[in-house]
Order: C-alpha cells, then sequence, then structure tokens
C-alpha cells in the first residue's frame, strides 16, 4: 500500500496545479478535513481506498490510487474533490510527511533550464493566476484556448503511451473540462458543445501529425467519431433552447472553424459534413450568414481536384446551403454530378426533407439512391455493413414514398437492393396484391416454399390460385432433389395441394399430365415411387 500511495501522491501532484485557484482550494480544504480528524478510512484494496468523510453530511469517497482522476464522490464533484484529498491525506499520512508532500506541491516547478530559479516573483504568480481565471469567462476565445492548453497539457505529452493509458488521460482532460463547467443552466450546453467542438478540432489535428503512430490514431478516430456524433446530437436542442445576448457572439466566432470541417482528409469525411449540415440547418440561420457561406463554398468548388475528398465535401456543402436557400434547382444540378460514394449522405437530406412542406422536394434524393445504390452495395465488403445500410435506408425511403404516394419510386428501391430487402420487397408487393410479382421473387431468390407463412399461401390461393402453381412446381422439384424419405414426403404435400389447386380451376386433366411427367422421370427413385402410393396420387 506504501508504494501505492506514493505513487497517486506524485499523480496528484501533476493533475493539481497551485496556480488555480480551484485545485488550491480542493488541496487546503482537503487538509482542513484531515487535520480536524473528519476521515474515517472503511476499507484498503489493492488500488482503491474507500472512506466516509464528515463535511457538514456524510460523504462516501472513493480514491483511485492507480487513475485518481476516476475516483468518486458522494459530493457529486466533477473532478478531484476535497474529500478525495482528504482521504489522500489520511492514508498517505501513514507512509509519509502531508507537511512536506503540500510544501513540494506548492514550490515552484523548476525545469533544467530553470534549475537556479527556484521562486517566482509575485508579479509572475499574479499573471499566471490571472491567465488561469480568463479561462472561465464566457468567450468562444477563452473556452476555445482552455481546450487547448487542458489538451496539450494533459493529452499530447503522452502521444507515445499504450492506447489504455492515453484512454485514461483523454478521461482526465473531460474531467478537468467538466469543472470549468458555467453553473447557469442556460450556459451548460453552449459550454459542452464549444469545449466539444474545440476538441474535435485537436483531435482531428493529432491524427494528420501522428499517421504512424497506428495504436495512438486508432484512439484518436474512435475519439474523433464518438465527439461529432455526440456534437451532431447537441445541436438541435442547443439551437431550441431560449438563447441570451450574450450567445452571439459566440456563435459568429465559431462559424469560422465550423467552415475548416470541410477540409483535410482525416478519413472522417461523413463524421465532419453530417455535423457541417446539421449546424448550418439548426444553429446558423441567419440567411445572410448562408448566402454569404453559399458563395463561399461555391467560389472554392472549382479549386478542388475532382475525385478527391475535399471536391466531394464542397459539393455536399454546396448542395445543402442551396436547399437551405430553396435553390433546389442548382442542388439537383450540383447532385447529378456525384457518384456511388455519395450514397450515404443522402439519408441526411431525405430525413431533412421528408418533412417539409413540399415533399415532393425528396424525389430527385431517392432517384439518386435508386441510380447509385447497387453499385454502392457492391463495392461494401462485408455482407453485414450492406445489410445495415438498407435497413437503414428502408425505413426512411418507404416513409418518404408513403407521404409522395410514389410507389413506383419504392419498388425500384427495393428492387435494386435485393437480395438485402427481400422480405421489405416480399411484403410490399404482397400488400400491393402483385401476387404473381410476389411468386416470382420467391423463385428468383430461391426462398423456400417452408419459409413463406401459411397465411400468406392461404390468402393467395382464395385470390389467385393459378399464380401459386410455379411455387410449387419449384418446391416439388427442389424436395425431389433432396433424394431423402423427409424431402419425398414433404413433396408429396406439395402435389397434394396443387392437385386441390387445379380442381378448384376445373383443369384436373392438366395436373393428371403433370402427374405422369413425375412418375416417368422418377421411376429409379423407388423411395419416392412409394410416397407416391402411400399418399395416393398414383394407382398402388
Amino acid at each position: 500500500m506504501e508504494r501505492e500511495l506514493l505513487f497517486v501522491g506524485d499523480r496528484l501532484a501533476e493533475l493539481l496545479e497551485p496556480g488555480d485557484p480551484d485545485d488550491l482550494a480542493v488541496v487546503n480544504e482537503g487538509l482542513q478535513l484531515y487535520r480536524q480528524g473528519l476521515v474515517d478510512l472503511k476499507e484498503e484494496a489493492e488500488d482503491l481506498i474507500t472512506a466516509e468523510v464528515q463535511d457538514g453530511t456524510r460523504y462516501k469517497a472513493r480514491l483511485n490510487l492507480l487513475f485518481p482522476q476516476d475516483g468518486s464522490c458522494t459530493c457529486d464533484s466533477r473532478f478531484i474533490c476535497r474529500h478525495q484529498m482528504a482521504v489522500f491525506f489520511s492514508g498517505y499520512s501513514e507512509h509519509a510527511s502531508v507537511s512536506d508532500w503540500v510544501s513540494e506541491w506548492n514550490a515552484p516547478k523548476s525545469t533544467p533550464t530553470q534549475a537556479l530559479q527556484q521562486v517566482k516573483r509575485a508579479s509572475e504568480i499574479f499573471k499566471h493566476t490571472k491567465e488561469k481565471s480568463i479561462i472561465l469567462e464566457k468567450s468562444y476565445p477563452s473556452w476555445k484556448q482552455f481546450v487547448h492548453d487542458t489538451f496539450t497539457e494533459q493529452v499530447e505529452p503522452y502521444i507515445e503511451e499504450p492506447p489504455y493509458m492515453i484512454e485514461n488521460h483523454i478521461q482526465t482532460f473531460f474531467k478537468r473540462l467538466s469543472s470549468k463547467t458555467p453553473m447557469e443552466r442556460e450556459w451548460k450546453l453552449l459550454y459542452h458543445f464549444v469545449t466539444h467542438f474545440c476538441t474535435l478540432q485537436l483531435t482531428m489535428r493529432m491524427i494528420q501529425l501522428h499517421k504512424s503512430n497506428t495504436q495512438a490514431v486508432r484512439v484518436f478516430y474512435a475519439l474523433a467519431a464518438d465527439l461529432a456524433e455526440e456534437l451532431h446530437e447537441t445541436v438541435q436542442p442547443l439551437s431550441r433552447q431560449a438563447r441570451p445576448f450574450a450567445f452571439d457572439p459566440f456563435v459568429f466566432s465559431i462559424k469560422e472553424d465550423v467552415a475548416k470541417l470541410l477540409d483535410g482528409s482525416e478519413g472522417l469525411e461523413y463524421e465532419k459534413i453530417d455535423l457541417y449540415r446539421e449546424i448550418w440547418s439548426y444553429l446558423f440561420t441567419t440567411s445572410s450568414w448562408r448566402k454569404e457561406e453559399l458563395n463561399r463554398v461555391q467560389e472554392e468548388l472549382p479549386k478542388q481536384y475532382a475525385g478527391t475528398t475535399e471536391r466531394i465535401s464542397y459539393t455536399l456543402a454546396t448542395i445543402h446551403l442551396s436547399l437551405m436557400e430553396n435553390q433546389d434547382r442548382q442542388a439537383i444540378e450540383l447532385l447529378h454530378e456525384l457518384k456511388k460514394e455519395a450514397c450515404p449522405y443522402i439519408f441526411y437530406w431525405l430525413e431533412f426533407l421528408s418533412d417539409s412542406e413540399d415533399r415532393t422536394r425528396a424525389i430527385p434524393f431517392i432517384e439518386f439512391i435508386n441510380a447509385h445504390v447497387q453499385e454502392f452495395l457492391i463495392d461494401l465488403s462485408d455482407y453485414y455493413q450492406r445489410v445495415d445500410f438498407v435497413r437503414t435506408f428502408t425505413t426512411l425511403i418507404t416513409s418518404c414514398c408513403f407521404k409522395l404516394k410514389r410507389n413506383d419510386l419504392l419498388e425500384k428501391f427495393f428492387r435494386a437492393t435485393l437480395p438485402h430487402s427481400y422480405w421489405n420487397y416480399a411484403n410490399f408487393l404482397f400488400e400491393q396484391g402483385q401476387y404473381k410479382k410476389w411468386v416470382e421473387m420467391h423463385i428468383y431468390s430461391e426462398i423456400s416454399i417452408d419459409l413463406i407463412s401459411t397465411e400468406s399461401i392461404k390468402e393467395v390461393v382464395s385470390k389467385d390460385p393459378e399464380v401459386m402453381l410455379p411455387l410449387y412446381y419449384h418446391a416439388v422439384q427442389e424436395k425431389v432433389s433432396l433424394k431423402n424419405r423427409p424431402a419425398y414426403k414433404q413433396a408429396v404435400r406439395y402435389l397434394k395441394k396443387m392437385r386441390t389447386i387445379y380442381k378448384k380451376m376445373k383443369k384436373e386433366e392438366v395436373f393428371e399430365r403433370y402427374m405422369q411427367y413425375v412418375v416417368d422421370s422418377t421411376k429409379r427413385l423407388r423411395a419416392f415411387q412409394e410416397e407416391l402410393k402411400r399418399g395416393k396420387l398414383i394407382d398402388v
């Protein structure tokens, strides 16, 4: 336990800064609680100390001896709290001097080039403290600088460590950000959005700078994807809440950084353009801003080389801003320039336009998917990716076509995405009463008649019995080819159903000719001949 406590003492000294008023208060208040004897140690494990601290009320604090930033306390602190510090001092005092730890922590930090500089001047300390306090100001530049400084301190120096260690440093980084969250309810969501957006920018920069470090890049790719998704989900709630006038400078300032989402090729193109579109749809709603941005991307578009990531990004941005400004003709012209690679990006516009006043605006995007999805799916090597893509689009396109009363577009989509849309297409044809197509699709897809519900078969037989016959012909042939007794028995059952259908159609002679063909072609299959006799389909 001595080694663990000495280790956590070093980690706490790194995580907490004496120049930060909040950290200074945590250490001093924790020290007072310890010296007043208000810590009641309950349990010591290999990497955890649990204790109760009397501080007005009793708080249960857990000190993580490996990663102190991952500890917890019932006071709901977002970072290391005074109760965890009190627990640390209580355990540390059994193996080393608490006063020495506090003195060393408070002492100015020296570097090799500053070995002779042991004491900071009062003016320097004041300046450092002032810089720390600026972080708390409600302005985009100060929040952005705070994120940058914290990322530089907590994450960047550890890029060469194993992935699990980098992830722990990232957790520490986010806890530090969280510790500065404004208390006012209306500012919390904006702070969350700004700090995470700035973190996304820094993360993408790390991916670019450390491409050779594959393990670290994987960590940052996952972090960037999570950040983009979380930011995407934050935009609409942020746009709906009542915003003070003090928010306006934030929204204006962030505009330049949002524009940078169209640049670069970190492999996160979809996440970036999706976030770009969401922000311009719900957060940047000023028409003059949209026109200004539309002009900018239109000017940049010809400068991008055809086929590059940036060209696709700027094309998508131009289409989106054109739609925002009701310039659909221009948007559709650009849409036709895109190829199969653009298929995943269409989902956003379908979802956006399906609820608009003029739902017909979604039609060109459905037609784009129908024209390119088959080629897009072929390029996806993973079967489950193809299935997931088709399933994701099926619900949305079905809803759009239902609202538009365009079943023809929906059927084209189902046909283009076969076999992954098999069951949806089957249900569509059945509900439309297109029983002949329904049967043909089952045969084409080689779906066994055993997998089709009995109720569906009964309904088709009652309404259009003749169309079911090809399915039974196919089923009999399939079962006989298996050459085993259970399959023969099943084939006999299908033949009996065929006989019933032909009787209903008053074409018994056609069935008899077919039976003669079956008997003649299977003479060598004695077991099958026996089953035909048992089923009284031929004379004994």
